[in-house]
């Protein structure tokens, strides 16, 4: 696992403007680091692969979290990796350090368009709930990623808010579909809502620009990611 390394992105709270954790973002190892999502589709879709790749990954971590005892680190899995034995060995693993690791959902869908080991729709959906029960009986903190799109519809966050204390919702995908500014306000709204009515923490990620920061400080959207606080990096 030589080709991968781990960068970091904070996350700010911005009625008192601190940094209140980290999300830990992959990256090659090329001169001009990026996330390798055909290789990681490669891992995730291979067990043999994907195991090796959660043993570097744990090892990483424990150096990590060790060493800031005191940050609160996000890590990515998609829907498919937590269907794996190993992944929950690893979340078993790392259990002492549960209360400074975020477990991100990702809003993948390959999982689900087709039958994954002779398990329907239904079968899946009673597993991921499952599965959802037993990350957060281990104490770990589930946030669902880019709300909204992909597998994480307004209908699949309703199915898990009882397991969930964040959802995160990405305005860089709104941008790239050049949706206009009032119609992102009332996606923005809604899911705001919806969050406080749960009680979750809503996150906005894709802020750039101390502009937008105060706008959505107006709104009441505090909880704030994105290059304006900093441009992901290999050192905290």
């Amino acid at each position: 696992m030589n080709e991968f390394q781990l960068y970091f992105q904070p996350k700010v709270d911005m009625q008192d403007n601190r940094i209140i954790g980290y999300e830990i973002l992959l990256r090659n190892n090329e001169a001009n680091p990026f996330y390798p999502a055909q290789r990681m589709e490669e891992i995730i879709y291979n067990k043999e692969e994907h195991s090796l790749y959660l043993n570097w990954f744990q090892k990483e971590l424990e150096q990590l979290v060790q060493s800031f005892p005191t940050v609160i680190f996000s890590i990515n899995f998609a829907p498919k990796q937590l269907f794996y034995p190993e992944t929950h060995a690893f979340f078993t693993n790392l259990q002492l350090y549960a209360a400074q690791l975020i477990i991100e959902i990702t809003e993948d869908v390959p999982l689900f368009v087709a039958p994954i080991e002779n398990m329907n729709s239904s079968i899946i959906e009673q597993h991921l709930q499952s599965i959802f029960n037993s990350i957060k009986e281990k104490g770990y903190t589930i946030a669902l990623d880019d709300v909204g799109s992909g597998k994480n519809s307004l209908d699949e966050v309703l199915k898990y808010t009882s397991y969930l204390k964040q959802i995160k919702f990405s305005i860089v995908k709104c941008n790239k579909k050049n949706l206009k500014e009032e119609t992102m306000n009332l996606f923005l709204e809604a899911w705001q809502r919806m969050a406080e009515d749960y009680q979750l923490d809503f996150i906005i990620e894709g802020i750039e620009s101390q502009q937008a920061s105060e706008d959505f400080k107006e709104q009441g959207i505090f909880l704030q990611q994105g290059y304006h606080f900093g441009r992901p990096s290999k050192c905290l």
